[in-house]
């Protein structure tokens, strides 16, 4: 689970550094709390849970700072243009970063990591309609932003 859990709070946060950093709290969570678990078989879904309210801690707590990195990270990507030629999953992942965080964790749940609608709606504190409606218009958002870069256009 320690590579899925990484993916899904660097992906949260927006960054590695603190994808890890949030990790590390999910550890000791899960190992402090692991005892309330009362189903075994929720053990992935909850521990996408505690990811996701340490990550959502973490940005509230750090707002000033992630803006400031993301400034940065914005100026680097607009003048190094990646190339989407290359490779679908390039394309796709950095389509992903431009999408909003609550369209962003959906996906990543729902296509990458494979939860059901039921669990994604757990580990992010909504209904199961809600989680389709953004799963909906997040991959609207990310149809737009690949025609944007021109991916898909070439015959």
């Amino acid at each position: 689970m320690e590579r899925p859990l990484l993916y899904y709070a660097a992906s949260l946060t927006s960054n590695a550094d603190s994808g890890l950093d949030v990790l590390q709290d999910v550890w000791i969570k899960a190992f402090r709390g692991i005892r309330k678990l009362k189903d075994p078989g929720s053990l992935r879904s909850w521990l996408y849970s505690v990811t996701h309210g340490i990550a959502v801690d973490r940005i509230r707590k750090n707002y000033s700072r992630e803006q400031a990195e993301k400034v940065q990270l914005e100026d680097f990507q607009e003048a190094d243009e990646p190339s989407f030629a290359e490779e679908d999953a390039e394309a796709i992942h950095q389509a992903l970063s431009q999408v909003g965080i609550k369209h962003r964790e959906v996906l990543v749940l729902h296509f990458l990591e494979d939860l059901s609608l039921t669990e994604i709606a757990s580990v992010v504190g909504c209904s199961e309609g809600t989680v389709k409606s953004r799963i909906h218009y997040a991959k609207l958002a990310m149809k737009e932003i690949l025609r944007g870069v021109g991916y898909g256009t070439k015959e």
